[in-house]
């Protein structure tokens, strides 16, 4: 298991840092499939406690709300509002319940709320990566580099989690909803998400944030990451799976190793667009 997981995370490493580079159409797309699959594994993960939510609508939805905002920050199109984008799926999805038919086998408040709460975590979360990476401070694009910040973060948390947790871990940190995760691992990961925001500094574009600017961005992340990690956990354990999916050996689903970065790329963002 342990040969499966880092030799997909070294392709995986590559294939991001290639993607990372070229940009453009490349990343959009890349993005797209991601929300694309994550929006799947959720619909699925949901389907096992017998929810029916709309997939279809749901998956083109988030895929359609990240491509009218990248298209806009392009000036490909007119400026997007995405609070109207959400609206309109909103009354789609509320008058596609008119046509539902046999409501004894389904809850159509339940359906259409899963199908919302989709499109917001996985698609209004993966909407950051094209926003972080969009960043322009003093008018110059820091996006390419900053993208890095959360990406690094996500890992350097979650690895030092797990070997803190693995020697060190005595006392539980939420066992009803992950019992291998201890307060021990959660204070390394925390401790490696300061230390790598406070280093990498020297090679980000993040002179505007003094060492205490950047320590407590650290801690920020470094909870954030674990929170999103123990919120997917949660939903797992709800719905009785292991994992969100199986694509990715060693790693499972695009939930199961995307799932802390969801919640520390918002809070990236920001962070930043409060200092700049």
């Amino acid at each position: 298991m342990l040969n499966k997981r880092v030799g997909s995370a070294i392709i995986g490493i590559l294939l991001l840092y290639f993607i990372l580079n070229v940009g453009g159409w490349l990343f959009l797309t890349a993005v797209l499939l991601l929300t694309a699959l994550g929006l799947n594994e959720f619909y699925e993960l949901v389907a096992a406690k017998g929810i029916t939510p709309n997939k279809v609508l749901g998956i083109f939805s988030g895929m359609f709300l990240l491509l009218m905002v990248y298209l806009s920050l392009k000036g490909i199109i007119v400026e997007f509002n995405l609070y109207l984008g959400i609206i309109a799926i909103l009354y789609i999805l509320l008058l596609s319940n008119l046509i539902k038919g046999d409501f004894k086998k389904s809850s159509s408040i339940l359906d259409t709320a899963v199908t919302l709460l989709g499109i917001i975590y996985v698609g209004g979360l993966f909407l950051y990566l094209i926003l972080i990476y969009n960043f322009n401070f003093a008018g110059v694009n820091i996006g390419k580099k900053l993208i890095w910040l959360p990406i690094l973060v996500t890992w350097i948390t979650d690895t030092l989690a797990y070997f803190t947790g693995l020697n060190f871990g005595r006392h539980k940190l939420a066992p009803n909803i992950s019992p291998k995760k201890t307060i021990e691992g959660a204070l390394g990961g925390l401790g490696g998400s300061i230390l790598l925001v406070s280093l990498v500094g020297l090679w980000l574009p993040l002179d505007f944030l003094d060492l205490k600017d950047r320590i407590i961005l650290g801690a920020l992340l470094g909870i954030a990451s674990q929170l999103g990690d123990l919120v997917e956990s949660a939903f797992k354990r709800d719905a009785q799976i292991k994992d969100s999916g199986d694509l990715i050996p060693g790693h499972g689903g695009v939930l199961d190793r995307f799932d802390s970065l969801l919640f520390v790329l918002p809070i990236t963002y920001y962070y930043f667009q409060f200092f700049s």
